[in-house]
């Protein structure tokens, strides 16, 4: 209330609603970098910029809803949905949901085994297809922006496939309500284990 009263609708703008409508016309890992970059200029850019918003909305609220009872996981779920669905993704933002990796992965059945070496087989095969394109976009001046575009749509193809698969191996464990006691005594006894 203080900050909207010394610096009024910029304040709302800059802090709530500048991600809502952020378009961003450079290449980056996310799938609608093409369709913002060639709306970027005309009067479909605004609704290309909410249009690309609201998966990802609908998305990490059923992600929350679903997975809210293990407070760990669904914070993980949420982030990589956040991360994947955004309209803008640099390689920074991985950080975001892969910090979250050794509190949930004791209770993934997947652990380090094959399929494990899959998923991150597949997570950075979709990178380097990207990175290919955009290699042969900035540094030797070839027009690879549908290439970019369908290297981006691999990406995100692949991140949903991750996350389908990570949410399928998963024991959900409960931080609060009625099994939470139980949640706690499986945290405990995995971390004993190790």
């Amino acid at each position: 209330m203080a900050m909207y009263y010394v610096y009024g609708g910029e304040f709302v703008h800059e802090t709530y609603l500048y991600h809502v409508s952020r378009k961003d016309h450079r290449h980056n890992y996310s799938m609608w970098f093409l369709p913002i970059y060639l709306t970027f200029r005309s009067s479909a850019s605004a609704a290309m910029g909410l249009v690309s918003f609201l998966p990802q909305v609908v998305v990490v609220a059923v992600l929350g809803f679903v997975y809210g009872q293990d407070l760990y996981f669904a914070a993980f779920a949420q982030t990589f949905a956040f991360v994947a669905y955004n309209k803008v993704c640099t390689a920074q933002y991985f950080m975001w949901y892969m910090c979250f990796l050794p509190v949930i992965w004791p209770y993934n059945s997947q652990r380090l085994v094959f399929k494990g070496l899959v998923l991150l087989g597949v997570w950075f095969g979709s990178q380097a297809l990207y990175l290919q394109q955009a290699y042969r976009l900035e540094f030797l001046g070839e027009n690879t922006f549908t290439h970019l575009w369908i290297a981006g749509m691999a990406i995100f193809a692949a991140n949903n496939w991750i996350l389908q698969q990570i949410i399928a191996s998963q024991k959900i464990v409960p931080l609060f309500g009625s099994n939470s006691h139980d949640g706690k005594v499986a945290r405990q006894s995995t971390k004993k284990a190790q």
